[in-house]
C-alpha cells in the first residue's frame, strides 16, 4: 500500500495545465476537492489562476469542482488597511460609473435643448425683448418650456401634423357649426388645399422668373426703339 501510494504521488498530473512532477519538479501540489484518481491532484497556482478566472473580479463569487461539484473553500489572507480602502473604493467606482455617465449625458442634451430653445426664443422675437421675456418668465416654466421647443420642431418636421389637422377639420367642421361661424369658408381652404399649394407654387415660379421676363421686356423696347 505505501508503494501504491508513492507511485500514484509520482504519477500525479495538474487536470488545469496537464504537468507531472517530471515537467516541475518546483509546483507546490493539493488536494482541494474530493475527486479521485488522476484528477485529485492540481498545482496550487494552476487552481488559483483557474479561481481567479471563474470569479471574474467578484471575490465573493462561489467556484466548485468541475468533476465532483465541491465547492471551494477560499480563504483570502488579511488585508492591510490601504488596500481595504482602495478596495472599497474600487467597488464603489465601479458601481457609481454607469449612473454617473448617464447622468452626464442626460445633463448635457438637456442643456442643449435649454439653450437652443433660448436661442430660438431671442431670434423670434428679437435679443432684447427675448432676454426680457424671459428674465420675466417663471424660472420653472423656462426650465420646462424651453427644452420642449427643439422637441417641438423636430416633432414638427418628422411628423406630417398639418394633414391630420387638415382630416380632423373635414371631418368634424359640418358637424360643429361654431366652427364655421368662427373660421367662415375654411372648409372651401380645406377642400382645395392642393389647388392652393399648386397656385402658390406657381406664383413662386412667376417671381423667380420676373427679372428676366423684365429683362426681356427691356430687350424688346429697345429694338422697337
Amino acid at each position: 500500500m505505501p508503494d501504491q501510494a508513492l507511485q500514484q504521488m509520482l504519477d500525479r498530473s495538474c487536470w488545469v495545465c496537464f504537468a507531472t512532477d517530471e515537467d516541475d519538479r518546483t509546483a507546490e501540489w493539493v488536494r482541494p476537492c474530493r475527486c479521485r484518481g488522476s484528477t485529485k491532484w492540481v498545482h496550487q497556482a494552476c487552481l488559483q489562476r483557474w479561481v481567479d478566472e471563474k470569479q471574474r473580479g467578484n471575490s465573493t463569487a462561489r467556484v466548485a469542482c468541475p468533476q465532483c461539484n465541491a465547492e471551494y473553500l477560499i480563504v483570502f489572507p488579511k488585508l492591510g488597511p490601504v488596500v481595504y480602502v482602495l478596495d472599497l473604493a474600487d467597488r464603489l467606482i465601479s458601481k457609481a460609473c454607469p449612473f454617473a455617465a448617464a447622468g452626464i449625458m442626460v445633463g448635457s442634451i438637456y442643456w442643449t435643448a435649454v439653450t437652443y430653445g433660448a436661442v430660438t426664443v431671442m431670434q423670434v422675437v428679437g435679443h432684447k425683448e427675448g432676454l426680457d421675456v424671459m428674465e420675466r418668465a417663471d424660472p420653472l416654466f423656462l426650465l420646462i418650456g424651453l427644452p420642449t421647443i427643439p422637441v417641438m420642431l423636430i416633432l414638427g418636421k418628422m411628423i406630417r401634423w398639418e394633414d391630420y389637422v387638415l382630416r380632423l377639420w373635414r371631418k368634424y367642421s359640418n358637424k360643429l357649426q361654431i366652427l364655421n361661424s368662427i373660421f367662415p369658408g375654411w372648409n372651401c381652404f380645406c377642400c382645395h388645399k392642393r389647388s392652393i399649394q399648386g397656385l402658390l407654387q406657381t406664383a413662386a415660379i412667376f417671381t423667380s422668373g420676373t427679372p428676366q421676363n423684365s429683362k426681356l421686356s427691356g430687350a424688346r423696347r429697345s429694338i422697337k426703339l
